[in-house]
């Protein structure tokens, strides 16, 4: 088995300062979270576009982006397109159904 080449580690080098310079940034900006309703929740008051992005990731893992190619490559694109409708349907029932009756409560996780 082949290294990696050198754009592979620079590309890679790269993300990591990238990634590290986020953080060192938002470490010493002047914006600091004072409670940790702040810092968790963002103080209730966060965009659309962000809280989105936020779900989509934490709804991403490792087993679905590994998994998926796997299911499509054994039973084809048809099981991959009914996975795809059930999650939309899934997720639309959660945001008709489940976040107007839990986002009243004030709740930081479902397990409270």
């Amino acid at each position: 088995m082949a290294g990696l080449h050198w754009a592979d580690y620079l590309i890679f080098a790269f993300f990591l300062l990238v990634s590290l310079a986020i953080g060192v940034y938002h470490a010493f900006s002047g914006n600091k979270q004072r409670t940790t309703q702040e810092f968790i929740m963002a103080n209730r008051k966060l965009k659309v576009l962000p809280t989105v992005l936020s779900l989509v990731v934490s709804y991403q893992s490792a087993i679905m982006i590994l998994g998926n190619p796997a299911e499509v490559y054994l039973y084809g694109t048809q099981q991959w397109f009914g996975s795809l409708i059930g999650y939309a349907l899934a997720i639309l029932l959660a945001e008709r159904l489940l976040v107007p009756w839990i986002f009243p409560l004030q709740l930081t996780s479902i397990h409270e």
